[in-house]
């Protein structure tokens, strides 16, 4: 008898993160690729990206041993169950495939049986928490806040007695490859490279952008009870900075020392990737979680 896989894909409208795993919830096999948000780059794209993903973490010719798979979009305001048939035909064949909120998937995907806040720092910011009894709450920051040439911007114009002429040479290389799609991956690199190089002006847009990720956590901790929360992190700006990684988990350390802050960057295709076994195998949820977790 044909062994049987499931699959969770989360996508970020730029990349996707995939999670394959079996019914019992071992994990087989992980992968990063091109986004699968037709909305934003076309179903041609969008296809070609889905296909690559199977074929790295299942095998094309395999792909029939896959029983469920489970999609969660960060923009999950634009993609729907009822139009995904365009995106996996052909290559889903005979496979149960669903459709999650991204919020579901993010805090299903980073632990179980405790409260937990799922931190997400990238084009916008977002916390979702959930207490012990499953009751959720969000909390979104304007998306125009993590636009990195405004931030830029704001600073040239504020900062005196920095070196403006390199700032400047960063700024029109950042603009130039935010056209070709690159912008929060070099912001990133180009922020640390120059917090290394001793720029002031880098330092305080670091400590700005986490100073408003620790802010979104803090309006959050009204609703936390008892023993504190597990604090995941994720996000291109969050993860893909350490000046900017280092300085939230300072903050929040300091802030909620009972608090356990762990970087989940696979958080949403786990989840997604459980929900796919869940629906299957309610009966065998707890072993499946186990498993998952350990």
């Amino acid at each position: 008898m044909e062994r049987k896989f499931f699959l969770g894909i989360a996508d970020n409208d730029r990349f996707a993160s995939v999670v394959v795993g079996d019914p019992s919830g071992n994990i087989i096999a992980t992968s990063v690729g091109g986004s699968v948000n037709y909305y934003y780059w076309g179903m041609e794209q969008a296809r070609a990206n889905l296909r690559d993903l199977i074929h790295q973490t299942v095998g094309w010719e395999r792909r029939g041993s896959l029983a469920g798979a489970c999609f969660t979009y960060k923009a999950d305001y634009a993609v729907t169950e009822w139009s995904m048939p365009d995106l996996v035909s052909g290559y889903l064949e005979g496979t149960e495939v669903m459709v999650e909120d991204f919020a579901t998937s993010s805090i299903l995907g980073m632990n179980d049986g405790q409260a937990r806040l799922f931190l997400v720092g990238g084009h916008s910011g977002l916390a979702i928490y959930e207490d012990a009894m499953g009751k959720q709450l969000q909390l979104r920051q304007d998306a125009l806040m993590w636009n990195p040439i405004i931030r830029l911007n704001e600073k040239l114009q504020e900062v005196a007695g920095v070196d403006r002429k390199q700032c400047v040479e960063d700024l029109l290389y950042l603009k130039s490859q935010i056209e070709l799609g690159k912008g929060l991956g070099v912001f990133t690199d180009v922020l640390d490279q120059r917090v290394k190089e001793g720029s002031s002006l880098a330092l305080e847009v670091a400590f700005e952008l986490a100073y408003d990720l620790v802010q979104m956590v803090m309006r959050m901790s009204t609703h936390f009870r008892g023993l504190e929360p597990v604090i995941g992190l994720y996000g291109q700006i969050l993860l893909g900075s350490q000046t900017i990684r280092a300085r939230v988990h300072r903050l929040l350390s300091l802030l909620f020392p009972q608090c356990r802050i762990v970087d989940v960057p696979l958080a949403p295709a786990k989840g997604a990737y459980l929900s796919s076994v869940l629906t299957r195998r309610s009966a065998f949820e707890q072993e499946v979680l186990i498993n998952l977790y350990n």
